[in-house]
């Protein structure tokens, strides 16, 4: 049996193909998956490079620490 890990990186996969069949072309995203209150335990999926994920999630960081997006449970 496949452990857990494995089945929600399929899954991510599966999630990723219907973000990018519905966004416009040139428009990229990113999908991360963690386990609440396990640091480290973070996956990703994107279609974006990773050059371009890096600078996405520092934009995120930084607009996130301002207190942007306070939203918990919506999306």
């Amino acid at each position: 049996m496949e452990n857990e890990e494995e089945i929600v990186k399929g899954k991510m996969q599966r999630i990723a193909k219907k973000v990018n069949d519905e966004l416009p072309e040139g428009f990229g995203f990113i999908v991360l998956s963690f386990v609440f209150g396990h640091p480290g335990q973070m996956m990703y999926v994107s279609n974006a490079n990773r050059e371009d994920v890096v600078q996405s999630m520092r934009e995120f960081i930084e607009k996130t620490e301002q207190n942007y997006g306070n939203d918990t449970g919506k999306y």
